[in-house]
């Protein structure tokens, strides 16, 4: 009975130091860029339907957790820079985002297993 207790000790504390998947990837957006910014995300939600995600703050040189959820590797974004005079990061694929059409712009992100999560980093042109 004792070498039982301590085997399931020994099980639940290897398994605290293991982090497991929270089902879908979730997006992770790094602002690299010393200007506060607002992001819109286009992405394929757990149900296969593509969702566009309103706008989002992100503090300069800040990251913002989980945006949106996906286990496609496709996401669209458009991204504006606040306050003064604002960096744009846009593409050429019309996306209708709370009754304006944005241009945002695709990219395939890699997957990183160990954190379950893709990470888009946005930086300042110089």
């Amino acid at each position: 009975m004792a070498k039982a207790v301590v085997m399931a000790a020994f099980l639940l504390f290897a398994r605290a130091g293991r982090r497991e998947p929270d089902g879908d990837p979730g997006l992770t957006v790094s602002n690299r860029c010393p200007k506060d910014i607002i992001i819109a995300v286009r992405y394929n939600d757990c149900r296969g339907n593509w969702t566009t995600m309103s706008f989002a703050s992100i503090r300069a040189r800040g990251q913002k957790e989980r945006v949106a959820s996906s286990d496609n590797s496709v996401f669209y974004d458009y991204a504006v820079s606040t306050p003064g005079s604002p960096t744009r990061w846009a593409g050429d694929r019309e996306v209708k985002v709370e009754g304006t059409i944005y241009q945002m712009k695709g990219k395939k992100l890699i997957l990183d297993r160990e954190r379950n999560r893709y990470l888009l980093e946005l930086t300042c042109p110089n």
